[in-house]
């Protein structure tokens, strides 16, 4: 039996919830907010109150794993614990990692992220390409066995990218351009819907890079940047028009600046989730 696919399963719950992404960041500044400790108790206090106010309402969850590591195996175990409970509600799983290496250690990144009986068993993770895109190949093809996704950093939302990002080959093309075209390939190599490979575009960029995002042809779209970041919902067409069911619109802090109260936190997630269907309609 084959696995459906990362993109055929976001598209189902994308149709039913909303396309909307929801960033888990728990900084000690978020935790602070909420009154909890900076400790793996308050972490997991901070993990157990988002996942009741989400029930199985989201679409995607996307944990920054750099918060959980900073308190240690024990932080990992609460990472693992709370991917398992958004995977209960339905809610598929997008850990950011932003990995990036070669050889068997990118292998061995792969392998504790995806795949049953793996460290995460997650339903995508996020990839940077800056040792070259096709050191990134196997984790593309390892991800496409097993129903999941790699996102790869192509145009992010700070400001410190610019200069690597939009630098020009020899070939006329910029690192952003070329990346765009390398997923494309990568998808077009795995299959028709497949689309193991997905791109990280910033919400916040400008209409300029509307062409990177061409280059891309049906990849999944994950757009941080909306809310604190600066962008709003309706920044949305100036980069994506054309392309509605192929975007997660995602933010983090704006909803969770609305926490510690459950009922205030589904509130802010319905105010997050409502446009995000409006831009998936095409509204």
């Amino acid at each position: 039996m084959t696995t459906p696919s990362f993109a055929q399963r976001f598209a189902k719950l994308a149709d039913e919830r909303s396309p909307f992404c929801l960033g888990l960041d728990p900084s000690r500044d978020v935790l602070a907010r909420w009154s909890l400790p900076d400790t793996v108790q308050g972490l997991s206090d901070f993990c157990d109150r988002l996942a009741d106010a989400s029930g199985e309402t989201l679409a995607v969850v996307k944990p920054q794993s750099a918060f959980f590591e900073r308190h240690g195996p024990e932080g990992l175990v609460v990472l693992q614990r709370v991917l398992k409970r958004f995977r209960a509600a339905g809610t598929l799983t997008l850990l950011d990692v932003k990995r990036g290496d070669i050889g068997s250690t990118m292998d061995a990144y792969a392998e504790s992220l995806f795949g049953k009986g793996s460290a995460y068993d997650v339903d995508a993770a996020t990839f940077t390409a800056y040792l070259g895109l096709g050191a990134l190949a196997k984790t593309v093809e390892r991800a496409r066995a097993h129903g999941a996704c790699a996102f790869v950093v192509v145009r992010s939302s700070n400001p410190e990218g610019v200069p690597v990002q939009n630098a020009v080959g020899g070939d006329g093309r910029t690192v952003a351009q070329a990346v765009a075209d390398g997923l494309r390939e990568l998808n077009e190599k795995a299959g028709p819907g497949v689309l193991p490979a997905g791109a990280v575009m910033g919400a916040t960029l400008p209409p300029a890079d509307r062409d990177v995002v061409e280059r891309l042809g049906g990849a999944l779209l994950l757009t941080p940047g909306i809310g604190s970041q600066g962008a709003g919902f309706n920044d949305l067409p100036k980069l994506f028009s054309g392309r509605e069911r192929q975007v997660l619109p995602t933010a983090a802090r704006s909803v969770l600046e609305a926490g510690p109260d459950v009922a205030a936190l589904k509130k802010a997630l319905e105010a997050h989730q409502a446009p995000s269907r409006t831009f998936r309609e095409g509204a």
